[in-house]
């Protein structure tokens, strides 16, 4: 006899990833509230059918997503997202063009930029899209520092505190 054990899928999230994802979808609830014109009591109507809650904020994923199937059902589309969450990558490289902008670098290259991630995290990688979450996170402290010194020796006063 063969015994098999079915393996379990652990999903590990980012917290502030399903925050936002929560917030996005809410949005879109009301969005279709708004869309299919429905009235405060339609819409805790179709909450309390759909889920049993009686405010979307009460809902977990599973729950917002049948609403919005739900909606879908009845022609709403959410309105695609034009707001892309401002992952790390995209973090680090404005900052660098901030600083460099503020005067607060030699050379602003791409390259540059490799070169300032490598010695702050021992590290050398291609495009900073590469770096562990961690690595990225001490590269956009430091960044933001220089961003800061950056401004206060562009300032009129030259950093001088009054």
């Amino acid at each position: 006899m063969v015994t098999t054990t079915a393996r379990r899928f652990t999903a590990h999230t980012n917290t502030a990833h399903v925050e936002a994802q929560r917030k996005r979808e809410l949005g879109h609830i009301h969005q279709g509230k708004a869309a299919l014109r429905w009235s405060e009591d339609d819409y805790r109507y179709h909450l309390r059918e759909l889920t049993g809650k009686d405010s979307s904020a009460e809902l977990d994923a599973v729950g917002r997503r049948k609403v919005l199937n739900h909606m879908a059902t009845l022609g709403y589309t959410p309105k695609a997202a034009k707001f892309q969450p401002f992952d790390q990558a995209a973090k680090i490289k404005w900052l660098w063009k901030k600083i460099g902008e503020a005067g607060g670098l030699r050379d602003a290259s791409a390259a540059a930029l490799l070169t300032f991630v490598g010695r702050h995290t021992s590290t050398g990688v291609d495009d900073v899209k590469f770096l562990p979450t961690a690595d990225a996170s001490k590269v956009i402290e430091a960044l933001k520092a220089m961003l800061d010194r950056a401004k206060r020796a562009q300032s009129p006063q030259g950093g001088a505190h009054g």
